[in-house]
């Protein structure tokens, strides 16, 4: 399957959100530490433990959806490669990205981990580096689904 795309500002905004928001289970961990927490906070004498908990959930929230979308919307206009279009062929050996800027060949086996939400592929060649695949450029998103799943292992998000 090939296609081509380019990124736009609210992708990679998007991405980037992704990436910053964890995984399910770190989420997961963190509602139940924090709810415990202002229980505690409001139950017991140590109001620092409630104003803490409340401080950590709100500096989380601020940074996903207030700092996280200003530094994408920076690194978007600052890096050139970011509006380019980008040409993906995939195939059972791997995926090739080619651009103008340059051309990224990876086997399966090179994908550490991958995340899909709100139309965004995130695909990890290291734990912080991944490519961005928008599902609205995939002519059959299920082929795409079917060999991540086989070749790198299910969602990890």
């Amino acid at each position: 399957m090939t296609c081509s795309y380019k990124l736009t500002e609210a992708e990679v905004i998007s991405a980037m959100q992704l990436n910053g928001r964890g995984s399910n289970k770190t989420l997961v961990v963190l509602v139940i530490i924090g709810v415990v927490l202002i229980f505690v906070g409001v139950y017991t004498e140590q109001k620092s433990i409630l104003f803490a908990s409340v401080g950590g959930l709100v500096g989380y929230f601020l940074v996903l959806f207030l700092l996280i979308p200003f530094n994408a919307k920076r690194q978007y206009r600052q890096h050139r490669a970011l509006k380019n279009e980008i040409f993906m062929l995939l195939s059972e050996q791997g995926i090739n990205f080619k651009s103008e800027s340059g051309e990224s060949k990876l086997q399966w086996s090179d994908i550490h981990k991958w995340k899909y939400g709100k139309g965004i592929y995130l695909l990890y060649v290291t734990s912080n580096m991944f490519h961005i695949i928008p599902s609205r450029s995939l002519s059959n998103e299920i082929e795409l689904k079917k060999l991540l799943s086989e070749h790198v292992g299910s969602k990890k998000a």
